[in-house]
């Protein structure tokens, strides 16, 4: 099986809590993003070409609010429609009194 982030990859924290965190520049650009989620709760993330505001999952399906689970370490194609060489953007969010630590890198597959 292919790994998709080198041991190399740049690896960027982004704290999380209630409130959306500040769209932030991912680490590098690539074909696949990872996230761990260091916990302790679910962060929702947004990832983007421009500003992101990750927000909650609610009653209307959203491109914002993909589900990251506490412990857990995923990874996420970027669609082939956003050029690799895109600087994509990051905000991710917990419910109410949540908090989380995410892990993220991003990497063409080795």
């Amino acid at each position: 099986m292919p790994q998709l982030i080198s041991a190399t990859a740049k690896t960027m924290p982004v704290s999380v809590t209630s409130t959306a965190s500040a769209s932030t520049a991912l680490p590098g650009s690539g074909k696949f993003i990872r996230i761990v989620n260091e916990g302790p709760n679910v962060a929702f993330v947004s990832i983007g070409t421009g500003t992101q505001t990750a927000t909650l999952p609610n009653a209307t399906a959203t491109a914002t609010s993909t589900p990251v689970l506490a412990g857990e370490d995923v990874a996420f194609e970027i669609p082939s429609n956003i050029s690799t060489s895109t600087a994509l953007n990051i905000s991710a969010i917990c419910r109410a009194a949540g908090t989380a630590t995410l892990d993220v890198q991003v990497g063409d597959g080795i």
